[in-house]
């Protein structure tokens, strides 16, 4: 499945770091440095810069660089250095850099180095991503490529050396490592104790202070250059440079982690950040956080400067540990300490998510609390009762939701639950309540009698259907019906929360994807904005009511003017804001279905703006569904503004399927020039719904909830037409009470993203891990409920895994019954043909069409006679068809011709025998090597010889060039084509032969040549491989091979067939053949043969469709490319026509728009990966490589798998996090790869076979020898469904032309024979 978003890369740049005291950084535990660990050296000097290129993208303030300089004076910057006299003791620099410990050093006199190198062995990189997932536990980071470490090592200040006054004994070591994965980069700095000896150097005649940060250098704007953020963890005191070896924010002291740039969204420094030391936490019970109590004295804390002070206080602490940490940062127009204000309210109007107290991990204490409000108290028997324990793995009550005070009615009338004997409901000791007067569930429809109408003067009745033997299928996979004495309602299960027909897992993020769509006028413009299916994505941390949302292809005459608007997008936040004790968020009361009509009057102006917005419920891929119409006019302003919202508070009020707020907004909005301006806005929102009407002991919500809305962000991305909003929400009382204290109602636990947080008594709470995912809650990672129960989805369904749940979908031709979950045969017309249910003869015989309906015909095959439902063999030998000195032999459907002794030829042409065959070309040269060797005189009498060190052609039986020739003399071999011209980049060295392709067509049999059309395949997943001159195929049950039923999918003597592939919606077999060369295709279910590209190829060896952007992807081995156009060959583009050698498998990930290829080149084989839109190329794999031959991507599993004729091994990876594992050795020749499920099945040149491996047991399993034993080429499954991903490129993404998917987004872009009218954009 796919891997989890990381929403913490939206994170607030500005969130300060968490000092934590551990144990300090040994000058032994630095990365290993020194000549003897290879490093570089940087030449001696005071002054000294050494520009490095990188191996990979380093991200550094939100952009990306391939270079970086490093310099003696404790820093690395990205672009080359001016002199110090421009940056010493005058920071902020103008140039982009990274101080590790800033100040005029120097390594003149031998003792001081500075080592550097780029590193990329196992252990260095596990080093660094430790160091990284310490920082960022929740952060769901892989493994960098590889590390840039740079030393500085026994450093001297500037002037001390030689001095003899003590100063120049006194010397500085300490240590920088840059690691980059391909979302974001990090810096990670190394303190040792005792590493720092000096705190100061004198810069002009002046003691300076040694600093440490990061500098974004000037930035250019829309009007002018302004200085950039300069982001300091050193401050102006000398105790902040000591702390640099005492604290961290990594859970090591000494050592400081940040992530320091992304490759999307917003640019900042990220700070690491702990909230817990490993070896305090339990490995038994999950932990519980201890928090002090606050006090009283609350403060307002301003959003542009802060500071964290924190302060263990526990009852078990003996000894206090002062922790304060100060952060500095700079803007334009002065330098800002970081520090609280004065209190300006008696009530804290939101709180910084920098201000954690510290923490400290305890053993677990669970009380019983005395009244408990559950979300739900009533359980009717689970869906899967025999897999209960699948769906709620817990093995003890969790805590509940929350807590309230007093004894509340519950949400939804209670009955005694039912449990299976393994599962336990999801609160905790609740105090018993009344139930209500029992129901019965009626088992069959019931008859309503209406009252008699006198003008009718009829007896009416009728059926009864809203009841939930009918409807259970209308309820979310995640709730239980329940019939009312009117109708039924849908409940959703403990552990999930919504109406009912909407449910989702408590704790679990959502995402909400959506189009905007409208018309918009900006200031006083009499023309409006058009904006037309512009996509809105958004994101929410469900635990801490953290929400995100960004809008694309905005234009700039719109974008900054729509900045005021968070709640465009912010529906989301109230939908799942954080739910204080007593209170629920929207989509607990609503679910995911209801209207949203919103007006937005400005002020001054008066300029108004209409907002429509549908929401649509959760779809396939777990997503809240929304179309929003925009309509009216907004306020200008200027392209370069930056828009501060400040926090607001709105009041919903609630009514049974209606929900109205308003609230006051202001804004300020600063100009390039550095005008402020404050504005307002009045908004108003009305929210529709239809809640069940049925269950009238329902509990309502409480008649008014507040929305508290802070920590907003908005920004107007002008080079990429983004506009973004972020904020955090809580939904509560609408009194001014005194805040909830415990980390579950303020978001500051540390659980993770996909995880609930339990509060218990006072501060405490655990962390469980949400349904659909294990884990401590600390960390949470999702169940694959299809692989670990195979069976969950029931007969004739397909199991599909998804985040945190799965889905179940029925085969073609089986419907959902009315459960919901039980796949029923589909009552509709029947395709018997398909189905196998006709009475047409067998089909070797016969050839059932289907016409419609459930009518079909049948007809007998050539070579066969009768009415399709019986039909008998033609005798052709009674026809006279072959020659008259020949044999003619019948067979079933056809005949052979063979001529007669004393004769030669095929049977349809006989000759005698006194006539030789005419020699072909490779013989003809062959014996001209030969008698060019002999000369004359006595030894010619013999057999022709070569002269030694002459090529002599080597030719088969045929007459054919053997498809790899050698000489002997030389030690080298090559492949030709079939008129014997060598292959270009084919040759190898002795020892070696080279993997060779026979391009000579296999002469046809004696006798007629089937017809080159596809028989039709019956329903199911089937394995398809090439064979020369033909496609076979071979039925899958399960994962074994139906050997017995094997047959030709479809003839084509006269071709060469290599790649096949399978577009699994539209059924169509692709194939490449290097004889015409051309790509063709042709249906599953019959037809003719499809021509898709016929030009412009040379050896078209490897073939890749993506279903979901209707792509087609394939290699040229002889032209050196790889390229793309659309499914039926047009809008044809070269992506790559560089650094490749011998390209040829290729395979897609649609849902992450990847493409993987291999390059079997003999001096340099690699596997690469880019996007499909030809950018991010990089090499996943080029060692302990051979002849990686085939190639396939598991989607369920994100393995990227090949098959490798050089090392004779099946090896995989998962190519996010680059972990690599082999699966079995000792094959013989593989060729071609492909994955099914737990399964995977190559060809082997030398078996003549396809084998299946067990990828989970290692272990092959078996092999099918076809019953024409000759070299197997590519190989593809038929699945009989879809895999479910989803990209931009669905409806192709809105372009004119080719729609290229990528990770996180699409690009536009124009085929290599463009009309002039395409139009190019990255998106």
């Amino acid at each position: 499945m796919s891997p989890r978003s990381r929403s913490w890369s939206w994170f607030w740049s500005w969130l300060l770091s968490l000092a934590v005291l551990s144990r300090a950084l040994e000058l032994q535990e630095l990365f290993e440095f020194g000549e003897e660990a290879g490093d570089l050296q940087l030449l001696p000097g005071s002054d000294t810069s050494a520009a490095l290129p990188l191996n990979g993208s380093l991200f550094l303030f939100g952009e990306t660089f391939d270079r970086v300089h490093i310099n003696t004076n404790g820093f690395v910057a990205v672009v080359e250095p001016p002199g110090e006299r421009e940056y010493l003791g005058k920071m902020p620099a103008g140039f982009r850099m990274i101080a590790a410990l800033l100040g005029d050093l120097d390594n003149s006199d031998g003792r001081g180095k500075v080592f550097f190198r780029q590193e990329s062995s196992p252990d260095v990189l596990r080093r660094a991503h430790e160091h990284i997932k310490k920082a960022f536990p929740r952060d769901d980071s892989v493994e960098p490529p590889s590390v840039l470490i740079i030393t500085w090592a026994n450093m001297a200040a500037q002037g001390t050396s030689g001095r003899g006054d003590g100063l120049d004994a006194k010397r500085n070591t300490f240590q920088l490592v840059l690691a980059s994965t391909d979302l974001s980069s990090y810096a990670i700095l190394l303190y040792p104790r005792g590493g720092l000896q000096f705190l100061s150097t004198s810069v002009d005649g002046e003691s300076k202070l040694l600093e440490a940060g990061f500098n974004e250098g000037l930035v250019k704007g829309w009007f002018r250059t302004t200085q950039g953020t300069y982001f300091r963890i050193t401050t102006d005191e000398e105790t902040s440079i000591k702390e640099l070896t005492e604290k961290t924010n990594s859970g090591q002291r000494g050592v400081w982690v940040y992530e320091i740039g992304t490759s999307w969204l917003f640019a900042g420094i990220t700070p690491g950040m702990v909230s817990s030391l490993p070896e305090e936490e339990s490995t038994t019970e999950p932990p519980v956080t201890m928090l002090p109590t606050q006090t009283e004295d609350y403060q307002y804390v301003d959003f542009s400067t802060y500071e964290t002070q924190t302060t263990m206080t526990t009852e078990t602490t003996t000894e206090e540990f002062p922790t304060e940490t100060q952060t500095e940062y700079q803007t334009e127009a002065q330098t800002v300490t970081p520090g609280y204000t004065g209190p300006e309210t008696e009530e804290p109007e939101y709180e910084e998510p920098g201000q954690y107290p510290e923490s400290e991990t305890v053993t677990p204490t669970y009380s019983s609390p005395e009244r408990v409000q559950p979300r739900y108290l009533d359980q009717p028997e689970p869906r899967y009762p025999e897999e209960t324990a699948t769906r709620y793995p817990i093995s003890e009550p969790p805590q509940p939701r929350y807590t309230v005070p007093e004894l509340t009615e519950p949400r939804y009338s209670p009955v005694q639950p039912s449990y299976p004997d393994s599962v336990q409901p999801r609160y905790t000791n609740p105090d018993p309540v009344q139930p209500v007067p029992p129901y019965s569930q009626p088992q069959h429809p019931q008859i309503v009698v209406v009252d008699e109408d006198e003008d009718l003067n009829v007896n009416v009745f009728a059926y009864n259907l809203e009841t939930c033997a009918h409807n259970r299928h209308k309820c979310s996979a995640f709730a239980d019906c329940r019939d009312y004495s009117n109708g039924y309602c849908c409940h959703c299960r403990p552990g999930f929360y919504g109406n009912g027909k909407d449910c989702v897992a408590e704790g679990k993020p959502q995402r909400m994807n959506g189009k905007v769509n409208g018309r918009v006028f900006v200031g006083n413009s009499p023309s409006p904005i058009e904006l037309s299916n512009n996509d809105l994505h958004s994101y929410v941390v469900a635990n801490d009511g953290r929400a995100y949302v960004a809008i694309s292809n905005i234009p700039n005459s719109v974008g900054p003017s729509l900045q005021p608007l968070s709640s465009l997008g912010g529906v989301i936040g109230w939908a799942f804001a954080l739910e204080q004790p007593g209170y629920q968020n929207g989509f607990s009361l609503i679910g995911g279905v209801f209207s949203r009509q919103a007006e937005v009057i400005f002020q001054p102006g008066n300029e108004r703006l209409s907002i429509k917005q549908e929401f649509k419920g959760i779809d396939e891929h777990d997503h809240l569904v929304v179309s929003t119409e925009l309509d009216g006019r907004l306020p200008a302003i200027p392209l370069g503004s930056s828009v501060q919202i400040n926090p607001y508070k709105e009041i919903y009020q609630y009514d049974r399927n209606l929900i109205t707020s308003s609230s006051n907004r202001d804004y300020t909005i600063t100009s390039p020039d550095g005008t402020v301006q404050t504005r307002s806005y009045q908004w108003r929102q009305t929210i529709t719904f239809q809640s069940c009407p049925h269950n009238e002991a329902t509990g309502v919500a409480p008649s008014t909830q507040q929305l508290s809305v802070d920590q907003i962000f908005v920004m107007f991305d002008a080079d990429n037409h983004l506009i973004r909003y972020a904020m955090s929400n809580k939904i509560g009382s609408v009194h001014s009470i005194l805040p909830e204290q415990n980390p579950c109602f303020t978001g500051r636990h540390g659980c993770d993203i996909n995880a609930m947080c339990r509060p218990g008594e006072g501060l405490q709470f655990t962390c469980e891990c949400a349904a659909g995912f294990t884990g401590d809650g600390r960390y949470c990672h999702d169940i694959d409920e299809c692989r670990e129960n195979p069976r969950v989805c029931g007969s004739n369904a397909v199991c599909t895994n998804l985040p945190g749940t799965f889905r179940c979908e029925c085969l073609n031709g089986f419907v959902f019954a009315s459960d919901g979950r039980t796949c029923i045969e589909e009552n509709r017309p029947v395709d018997h043909c398909q189905r196998g249910s006709h009475d047409c003869d067998a089909p070797e015989r016969a050839l059932c069409s289907y016409t419609g309906g459930s009518a079909y015909v049948c007809s007998c095959l050539p070579g066969y006679e009768g009415d399709g439902r019986v039909c008998r063999d033609i005798d052709e030998c009674q026809q006279d068809r072959c020659h008259r000195d020949a044999f003619c032999s019948n067979t079933q459907g056809s005949y052979t011709c063979q001529c007669r002794p004393g004769f030669n030829g095929d049977g349809f042409q006989c000759s005698p025998s006194s006539s030789e065959r005419e020699k072909t070309q490779c013989e003809r040269q062959r014996e001209s090597a030969q008698a060019s060797g002999s000369g004359s005189g006595f030894f010619s009498f013999f057999r022709p010889r070569p002269a030694v060190g002459q090529y002599v052609p080597q030719c088969d039986e045929h007459g054919a060039y053997e498809p790899t020739q050698c000489h002997a003399s030389i030690g080298q071999c090559w492949c030709v084509d079939a008129n014997g011209q060598e292959i270009p980049n084919t040759r190898t060295g002795s020892g070696n032969t080279p993997l060779c392709i026979n391009q000579v067509v296999t002469p046809p049999p004696v006798g007629p040549t089937p017809r080159p059309d596809v028989h039709p395949v019956t329903p199911g997943t089937h394995l398809l491989f090439a064979q020369s001159g033909k496609i076979e195929h071979v039925p899958l049950d399960g994962y074994k091979m139906k050997k017995e039923e094997a047959k030709p999918l479809l003839h084509i003597p006269d071709r060469v067939v290599i790649a096949v592939a399978y577009d699994c919606v539209e059924k169509m077999v692709y194939w490449t053949d290097i004889t015409g060369p051309a790509i063709s295709k042709a249906s599953l279910s019959g037809g003719d043969i499809i021509p898709v590209v016929t030009k412009e190829l040379q050896s078209p060896e490897g073939i890749a469709i993506d279903h979901v952007s209707r792509l087609l992807f394939w290699t040229d081995s002889m032209r050196d490319t790889i390229e793309v156009s659309k499914l039926d060959g047009s809008q044809r583009r070269v992506l790559f026509d560089t650094d490749l050698v011998n390209p040829r498998p290729i395979v897609t990930n649609p849902a992450y728009g990847r493409l993987f290829w291999a390059d079997w080149n003999r001096d340099g084989p690699k596997i690469e990966m880019s996007n499909m839109d030809g950018t991010e190329r990089t090499v996943l794999v080029k060692d302990d490589l051979g002849l990686p031959n085939g190639l396939t991507f598991d989607p369920d599993n994100q393995q990227l798998c090949w098959a490798d004729a050089g090392t004779r091994k099946v090896e995989c990876m998962d190519p996010h996090r680059q972990l690599r594992r082999q699966i079995v050795d000792g094959i013989q020749y593989p060729f071609s790869l492909v994955s099914f499920g737990k399964n995977l099945y190559y060809t082997d040149w030398r078996r003549e076979a396809v084998v299946a491996v067990d990828r989970l047991s290692e272990k092959e399993m078996e092999e099918f020898l076809p019953q024409k034993r000759s070299r197997l080429y590519g190989i593809t499954t038929t699945p009989s469904q879809c895999p479910q991903a989803y990209n931009y490129c669905s409806n192709n993404g809105g372009c004119s032309h080719l729609c290229l998917p990528r990770l996180g987004g699409f690009t536009c872009r124009c085929p290599d024979a463009a009309d002039g009218r395409c139009e190019e954009r990255n998106l």
